[in-house]
């Protein structure tokens, strides 16, 4: 075994029944000991034999109860339906029983309980004995949930209803209070199996995608069904492909279109389980056809068989008859296998005759793979020229198809485009592109699996929907967990390997998506058998080449390697995590190129200090490169390790502050608080101190963000530090609430000494001074130190900071009237943010551009931009940059004539802004009402709002606001006929202009 791992110790997805026996406890104070062992070893021998032809693992006897296992130690990709199905035949079965016990038997019921989850099976026992067993909460839900059932019925859990919900019919039982337990726990009474077509019918109520992306298969299928229409023979149609890409919802689609050309369309479906059971795709057929249930008696099938058209020959329904469970007449219970064979061949071949209308019988078996000999037998009679007439036998199959498949469709993955329409549709709304992305690269284009995951992250919440309407991701630093009706499917195809390919797998799985086989050969104990391991596993269809890279294989679906990797027990991934980081280390080096490759697994290893080191060396490179999703990642890791380590408080700290800006950068501002806060519980520092005033701000918490500042100040731990970014922060919030004339004092403050070109706390000053200083009408100013900070931030090559230059430095080039100028500038600030990645930057630069669009006279342009600018502003919940798109889109739209939406936009301004204490964009808003009011012809109320305006700009020290408010009071004067009025508001308009500081 190369990992060193046992197979009898690893975790698995396990489905438990537990079936008691009531009735029992009165028969045995009645009976003897040997005359009890009469009654009840035929009844478990037989419940046993039931669990083992459905391919279970009986684990424990206990008297009148036993244990059944599903899933362990052999995985199927139906185990819990597999048990559902046992638990039927078990009730089934046991009055049979009793029918043969005579009044031994009165009274004996069986109550069943099942429950799936996930387990570690193991080898238990000493020298003396060895059991195998799983140890896992499913075992024990399993028999409280039995404890809990009526006799005669079964109940499952919440986690089986989840994973068989579609199979079955169920119904939901009042929570159950359960031993054990500390809240009711939810159940489902077992009614029965559905039909096959209910099953695709009904789904449960499951929301299922429709068919996406299939236009070249639905075309075969097509031309088939045509031909078959058109009086052709018999066609035999194979739809190929590997579980879960959509061969099914293929078909459903063909049934559609066979309807509507009068084609009599019949379904079955082999069993995984069925390969014992000659013909059960056509008797399980004749009887959903025949309306016969598996429990009626032997006068009601024959009933049911009297007058059915095709079977009036001789002999034709008791060969059907017999192949339905009724004792064959003497005369066929004495021919020859070979000539009863052929009886009941011609008898199936003469119904399908009988059932095809004009326009023929197709025939539609899934799973075909799973065909027992008897059933490919019958295939190949019925395929005979003119046996039936126009017949069409479709069967679905994965890969390899049978080779008496004779014309192939072959269904492959889905492209990146319908995956990301099938997650739209089953999220019910629209997902970002990268979400999409995520699937798509997940799932391989596979639907079921995409459209499984996509419900599984839905259920665990780690989606959210962004204020821009979109469904993202929530951040996190884990992968979800793969859900149960994906892991069966892929465990089945595990187990299906020889125990060393299985553990070779497993090494792959710990190394990553991509498998490097030189790194594997470093990492296995046994690199004699790895190439045979490699050959079992490309074969299979788990491990793919790659064009161009002899020595690495990928896993064709992720989740291959995430099933492969969750079966191994922690304590081992931890080992070969390790291993795993020293072979790299020696096969790749420690440069830049393998850092995030080390980090990661010396984390999984638990590396300690070194795996600190390696994830911030990788945080620090994925910044470099703006990645600053992975950086944080690799930042959060990093402090989990070095908060486990109190020698490592200052690494602890440096940590903190670097993740705590990565989360503000990317909007992530609950997170970067909290962040804060950590930092400033173990030691108080300015940066800290800054960096949680700064959350509160963008946030729109004006005030609360000034309040912090001011406790800062307070703070005499921090005497000795500088303490300039607290005077930026006070000046930056300033700006955006109340007085700009406060807001210079405060940043004139911070810049105690003429800047020396390089200091970059001096040049975010000085940046500040001039967004201020634009606001106030000092313009001139306001270029000069925008020219100063931009070569500060280039000198440094600090593209953050650039960007924020930019922006100012383009709205002051704009109301300097330089609009092509600011147009470049702005641009390029936009180019910038999104390298960067900063999200209040993107936002930013929109906001701006769009202004000097809009004064170019690109009006469309311009709303572009402010839409985008909102969209980006709302999936963080920026309050300021949302209020100022809202009022910039409002006066753009106003512009271009649209006044109702440019009204909605102006009052949702006015409201946030007000809510938040944004002083600027609150007069905006009423200004741009007031507009608004003017085009309506509703002068007076224009004067009004344009006078409430003016107050607003001159409480935040905003003359060029205030006197542009007074120039359309002016307008609406004169367009009311009040040539007076509006004399004196043009009076006002000079006065403001002339007493503006240069």
């Amino acid at each position: 075994d190369p990992t060193g791992t046992s197979m009898t110790e690893e975790r698995r997805l396990v489905t438990a029944l537990f079936a008691d026996l009531s009735g029992f406890t009165p028969l045995s104070e009645r009976l003897d000991a040997e005359e009890l062992l009469e009654v009840i070893d035929p009844i478990i021998t037989a419940l046993s034999d039931i669990v083992g032809r459905y391919g279970g693992y009986v684990e424990k006897f206990a008297g009148d109860a036993l244990l059944a296992l599903f899933g362990a130690p052999v995985a199927h990709e139906d185990d819990a339906t597999r048990a559902l199905e046992v638990s039927i035949e078990m009730h089934r079965e046991l009055a049979r029983l009793r029918g043969t016990l005579g009044e031994n038997g009165e009274g004996l019921t069986l109550h069943i309980g099942i429950a799936s989850g996930r387990g570690i099976a193991r080898m238990i026992g000493s020298q003396v004995r060895m059991d195998y067993a799983v140890l896992g909460d499913s075992v024990i839900l399993a028999q409280r949930l039995e404890s809990a059932t009526p006799s005669g019925q079964t109940y499952i859990s919440q986690s089986t209803y989840e994973i068989v919900q579609d199979r079955f019919d169920l119904e939901p039982v009042p929570p159950l209070t359960l031993k054990g337990k500390a809240e009711p726990v939810a159940a489902w009474r077992l009614l029965g199996s559905r039909r096959a077509a209910d099953q695709r019918s009904g789904l449960a109520g499951r929301r299922h995608a429709p068919l996406l992306g299939r236009a070249r298969e639905v075309a075969h299928l097509v031309g088939a069904i045509d031909r078959l229409a058109g009086g052709g023979g018999t066609e035999i149609v194979g739809i190929v492909g590997e579980p879960g890409v959509g061969k099914s919802r293929l078909v459903d689609e063909a049934r559609r279109i066979a309807a509507e050309q009068e084609i009599t369309w019949l379904d079955a479906r082999c069993l995984s389980y069925g390969a014992a059971l000659p013909y059960w795709p056509i008797s399980d057929l004749l009887s959903r056809e025949l309306g016969i249930a598996g429990d009626d008696s032997a006068s009601s099938k024959l009933e049911a068989l009297a007058g059915v058209k095709g079977l009036d020959a001789p002999d034709a329904s008791s060969y059907i008859a017999t192949l339905l469970g009724i004792p064959p007449p003497v005369e066929l219970a004495e021919v020859e296998p070979e000539a009863f064979r052929r009886g009941l061949h011609d008898a199936v071949r003469a119904w399908l005759r009988a059932r095809a209308t004009s326009g023929g019988v197709i025939l539609a078996i899934e799973d075909v793979h799973w065909a027992d000999a008897s059933t490919i037998s019958l295939m190949a009679d019925l395929a005979a020229p003119d046996a039936v007439g126009a017949l069409g036998i479709w069967g679905t199959s994965r890969p390899p198809a049978p080779a008496w498949l004779a014309t192939m469709v072959e269904v492959g993955q889905l492209d990146a485009a319908a995956i990301g329409e099938l997650v739209d549709y089953v999220i019910g709304g629209v997902s970002a592109p990268e979400l999409g992305a995520v699937i798509a690269d997940r799932s391989a284009g596979n639907p079921f699996f995409a459209e499984e995951i996509v419900r599984s992250l839905s259920e665990s919440g780690s989606l959210v929907n962004d204020r821009g309407g979109q469904w993202r991701l929530r951040e996190t630093e884990d992968a979800a967990e793969v859900p149960a009706t994906i892991e069966g499917v892929l465990s089945a195809r595990i187990d299906a390997l020889g125990p060393s390919t299985q553990s070779t797998l497993a090494v792959a799985s710990v190394i990553g998506r991509r498998v490097d086989l030189r790194l594997l050969e470093r990492v296995t104990n046994n690199p004699a058998a790895l190439g045979q391991d490699l050959e079992a596993l490309v074969g299979a269809g788990l491990l793919d080449p790659i064009d161009g890279g002899d020595d690495i294989l990928q896993f064709h679906h992720a989740l291959i390697a995430d099933v492969a990797y969750g079966r191994l027990l922690r304590r081992r991934r931890r080992q070969l995590h390790q291993r795993t980081a020293e072979a790299a280390e020696a096969l790749y080096g420690s440069g830049d190129e393998s850092v995030e490759f080390l980090a990661r697994h010396l984390y999984l290893g638990d590396g300690g200090a070194r795996a600190v080191a390696y994830l911030e060396r990788a945080a620090a490179r994925a910044a470099r490169l703006f990645a600053n999703e992975e950086a944080i990642i690799h930042l959060r890791r990093a402090e989990k390790l070095a908060a486990t380590d109190p020698s490592h408080d200052d690494v602890l700290l440096r940590v903190r502050l670097t993740l705590g800006d990565l989360q503000e950068v990317v909007g992530a501002y609950d997170d970067a608080e909290a962040t804060y806060r950590r930092v400033l519980e173990g030691q108080p520092l300015v940066r800290a101190w800054r960096g949680l005033a700064s959350v509160h701000r963008v946030r729109g918490r004006y005030a609360e963000a000034l309040r912090t500042v001011e406790e800062a100040f307070a703070d005499e731990r921090l005497i000795g530090q500088d303490l300039r970014p607290l005077w930026l922060e006070r000046g930056w919030s300033l700006t955006s609430t109340e007085a700009m004339g406060e807001a210079i004092a405060a940043l004139e403050q911070g810049i105690v000494t003429e800047p020396d070109g390089v200091d970059p706390v001096a040049g975010e000053l000085l940046i500040e001074l001039a967004r201020a200083e634009s606001y106030a009408g000092r313009l001139d100013r306001a270029l000069e130190h925008a020219a100063k900070a931009l070569a500060i931030a280039q000198g440094n090559g600090d593209l953050r900071a650039e960007t924020t230059v930019l922006r100012v430095l383009g709205l002051v080039q704009h109301d300097l009237g330089f609009l092509d100028q600011a147009a470049v500038s702005l641009r390029r600030d936009l180019e910038l943010a999104r390298r960067v990645g900063s999200v209040e930057a993107i936002g930013g630069a929109l906001i701006n551009l769009g202004l000097v669009e809009r004064d170019r006279g690109e009006m469309d342009t311009a709303i572009a931009c402010d839409r985008e600018a909102i969209a980006t502003f709302e999936r963080v919940n920026h309050g300021a940059g949302r209020a100022i798109g809202y009022a910039n889109l409002a006066d753009k739209l106003r512009r271009a004539g649209e006044l109702e939406e440019a009204e909605i936009f102006a009052h949702r301004a006015y409201d946030l802004a007000d809510e938040i204490g944004h002083a600027m964009t609150r007069a905006d808003a009423v200004q741009i009402l007031g507009e608004i009011s003017l085009a309506r012809g509703a002068h007076d109320q224009a004067v009004a709002l344009a006078e409430q305006s003016a107050e607003l700009f001159l409480a935040a020290d905003a003359r060029p606001g205030a006197a542009e408010a007074h120039e359309l009071a002016e307008r609406a004067w004169r367009a009311a006929g009040d040539e007076e009025r509006a004399a004196a508001s043009a009076a006002r308009v000079r006065e403001l202009s002339e007493g503006e500081p240069g």
